[in-house]
């Protein structure tokens, strides 16, 4: 796919913001990614296979300061890994197998209320109560979100915290999880794309994000976390809405 070599300053400069929000805020890369690539008319199995690879190596290195900072629950990660792996599989069938032309209203559909859901974030605390017994459950919610909207931390983080898990150990164990479902998901669709264009793309997220992780410390000083937030809710909004304009009218 020559659009990819062409386009290759397009993933850097998308690795470039999407990892100074996600250094500043803890989420972002994956949505903001996912949300700007698509609406570029990338194939959606390019743009998960893109995101999820990045994820790979960004994961790892998270997921090991995690470790050594013991803030992994050893037992609910093996649910998350496991149940999130099943998800994963699930959403990259769909990806797969499923006309691009139904994906994508449904896609830009969930990334507005991601959008809005990020933004509520902002000004309050999530107070839904999810039972630890639900874990599995959320694992396989976050993998299918992850494979086809490039989303895990909004949804697996809040909910797990919001199930009584300790903030440290939530944070760290889908972290930590998530670098598990990255892995599945880049395997199963990296033979739908080919090796080739696959790490150009991720080459290009990942060296962004490498240009931009200096940055994010100073940029989360100069700008409080709410304003942070709603800016990417709304990037997210907007964008969406726009890609759903563009289908419908």
């Amino acid at each position: 796919m020559d659009w990819i070599a062409s386009d290759f300053l397009v993933f850097v400069a998308i690795g470039f913001v999407g990892q100074l929000f996600d250094g500043a805020l803890g989420m972002g890369f994956g949505v903001i990614s996912y949300t700007v690539l698509t609406s570029l008319g990338i194939p959606y199995t390019v743009v998960s296979a893109s995101v999820n690879g990045a994820k790979i190596f960004t994961g790892a290195v998270s997921g090991a300061a995690h470790i050594r900072h013991k803030n992994v629950d050893w037992r609910l990660f093996r649910l998350l890994a496991a149940a999130g792996a099943v998800g994963g599989l699930l959403g990259v069938l769909m990806l797969t197998q499923v006309s691009g032309e139904i994906i994508r209203p449904i896609t830009a559909v969930y990334l507005t209320f991601v959008g809005v859901y990020i933004i509520l974030r902002a000004f309050r605390t999530i107070t839904s109560h999810v039972s630890n017994k639900r874990t599995a459950g959320i694992g396989v919610a976050g993998g299918f979100l992850e494979a086809t909207a490039g989303v895990w931390g909004p949804l697996v983080t809040s909910n797990m915290i919001a199930s009584g898990c300790q903030p440290r150990y939530a944070v760290g164990t889908a972290n930590l999880a998530e670098f598990v479902v990255a892995l599945v998901v880049s395997a199963m669709l990296i033979p739908h794309i080919g090796i080739a264009n696959f790490s150009k793309a991720v080459v290009g997220l990942l060296l962004g994000a490498v240009l931009a992780a200096p940055l994010a410390a100073r940029f989360a000083r100069k700008l409080r976390a709410r304003t942070l937030m709603i800016g990417v809710g709304l990037m997210v909004i907007v964008t969406s809405v726009y890609r759903l304009v563009q289908l419908f009218v």
